[in-house]
């Protein structure tokens, strides 16, 4: 497939060859009007075929390739809760924090043609990274992440707005919100219904994740290497809603392994998703039109030569 770079330019085609056509070339200098048939049809055909070289190469032409492999076949907004419990051990081993970092490693190893946005949120989310096929750096951004709670809370709806932003003008057909939480909102002016209509008006799927037990109660650190028993307030109805306003799925993790098989399955249900255009790279090809030109000019360069210094008819006076 064949595309250019400045379409626009092509407009200049008809003064061009309105031009061309009304004022034919003269070829040599003879002493009488040029009657062959090949001087008549090449006086107007040369320098139209030329003009037409010359634009057609200032527009930008490029054959156009499909690439596998490069092009994002679906762009992700990975929304991480950043509050305080996440510090819990659902397993008594491996914390939610950790195991969340983790497993979203091995969830992006996993994608390799795909882009991700990472978002962080307590009460107000944050963009740690845009949309991005930087794979090595979001690796290393999740793995320095650290908690945070001097700014606690739960702002789901925030988070799944500044998310629903950050995929409004992505190019991939299949774009996909990506959210990690364990607790119920508690901060923030957006509500997750509010988020979820706007974020089903464009097109995007949000998959949720409620991690931590059912009960509510789980251990976490307390005085360093003590544990207690606490119980956060969570809400699987309104994840569940927000999922299935969208057309996503709502999972539930009761600790890292289960964790694990939500992600894992997310992975599934996105590959199955609607095909994409495949990428292309653009070969260019004005090299070839100026070559064209150059060779259509060569016999017009060579008779200017051959008229410089000589006597022009009279009987061209007189058209």
């Amino acid at each position: 497939m064949i595309d250019l770079r400045y379409p626009w330019l092509l407009i200049l085609l008809i003064p061009a060859l309105w031009f061309t056509w009304r004022t034919p070339y003269r070829w040599g200098i003879p002493h009488s009007r040029p009657s062959g048939r090949f001087a008549r049809i090449s006086s107007h055909l040369v320098p139209a075929l030329l003009a037409v070289s010359l634009i057609v190469a200032a527009a930008g032409p490029e054959f156009r390739r499909d690439i596998r492999g490069r092009a994002p076949v679906v762009d992700f907004a990975m929304v991480l809760d950043g509050s305080s419990s996440m510090k819990a051990l659902d397993d008594g081993k491996e914390d939610r924090w950790t195991a969340a970092r983790r497993l979203l490693r091995i969830f992006i190893a996993n994608r390799p043609d795909d882009r991700f946005s990472l978002i962080l949120f307590s009460a107000h989310p944050v963009t740690l990274s845009p949309l991005t096929a930087d794979h090595v750096r979001l690796w290393h951004t999740l793995e320095l992440l650290e908690l945070d709670s001097r700014d606690d809370g739960t702002a789901i709806g925030s988070a799944l707005m500044t998310a629903v932003r950050r995929l409004s003008d992505s190019p991939a057909r299949s774009r996909v919100i990506l959210l990690l939480t364990d607790g119920a909102q508690n901060r923030g002016r957006v509500s997750p219904q509010e988020a979820a209509e706007e974020a089903r008006s464009k097109g995007i799927r949000i998959h949720t994740v409620a991690i931590g037990k059912a009960s509510g109660e789980s251990l976490y650190p307390v005085d360093g290497s003590k544990l207690a028993s606490l119980k956060v307030e969570t809400d699987p109805g309104t994840l569940q809603a927000i999922a299935h306003a969208t057309g996503g799925e709502a999972l539930a993790a009761d600790d890292p392994q289960g964790l694990a098989r939500s992600l894992k399955a997310i992975d599934q249900l996105e590959k199955t998703a609607l095909p994409v255009e495949p990428p292309s790279e653009g070969i260019p090809m004005a090299h070839w039109f100026l070559e064209m030109a150059a060779l259509l000019a060569l016999p017009l360069a060579f008779d200017i030569l051959r008229k410089r210094g000589k006597r022009t008819p009279a009987w061209m006076g007189e058209a």
